[in-house]
């Protein structure tokens, strides 16, 4: 039957005791000399396997340390990171296409302008301002129309699937026509200024 590993353990600990007591005798009694010898050859010896084994594996064992740590901080942050990869493409696609970016702006507004029966007293050319990784594109735009006219046609674009926002609204009554107004606003959307962005 095999010895246990207690037992191994035990004679282990008995034999490197035994040899440490007669190191320590023989040290006692003839001083350093019968050591010089083995000192002389181990040394070198355990200078080159530290070198070659411990010295590397040391290294490879800091660098998987450090990987390790690498690897815990950005599994800790994968699930924010994948919320917001999530939430980013969403409003991606509330964007429109680089490509449509000449036409979009004067598209939306003449088609969502039909329905409700309003007229253009002007459109003007199309602004285009760089921010950071975005472009803002803006129309302003100029209409003679009714309050309940430019409700809903308002409402219809900025409920738009593709981001659009207006601004600078400024309305004032028509003197000489009882119920129409005179409509000045700015329409802008944004799009993403590298090819690919947007839906």
């Amino acid at each position: 039957m095999p010895p246990s590993i207690a037992a191994i353990i035990w004679k282990a600990r008995s034999f490197f005791k035994d040899m440490l007591e007669n190191i320590l005798m023989i040290y006692a009694e003839k001083g350093i000399e019968p050591f010089r010898k083995p000192l002389m050859i181990a040394g070198p010896t355990l200078l080159i396997i530290y070198a070659v084994v411990y010295s590397p594996l040391g290294n490879r064992l800091d660098t998987a340390a450090k990987r390790l740590d690498n690897v815990r901080i950005v599994a800790q942050y994968a699930a924010d990171y994948e919320d917001g990869k999530l939430r980013l493409s969403s409003y991606q696609r509330k964007l429109p296409f680089l490509k449509d970016k000449d036409e979009w702006l004067n598209h939306i507004i003449t088609t969502t302008a039909r329905p409700h029966g309003i007229t253009f007293d002007g459109i003007s050319g199309q602004k285009e301002l760089e921010v950071g990784n975005f472009l803002v594109l803006s129309r302003q735009v100029d209409v003679t129309t009714t309050y309940a006219k430019l409700g809903r046609w308002l409402a219809d674009m900025e409920n738009s699937p593709i981001f659009l926002r207006v601004a600078e609204l400024s309305v004032r009554r028509d003197d000489t026509n009882p119920g129409i107004i005179k409509v000045s606003f700015k329409l802008s959307t944004l799009l993403p200024r590298f090819a690919g962005g947007g839906r």
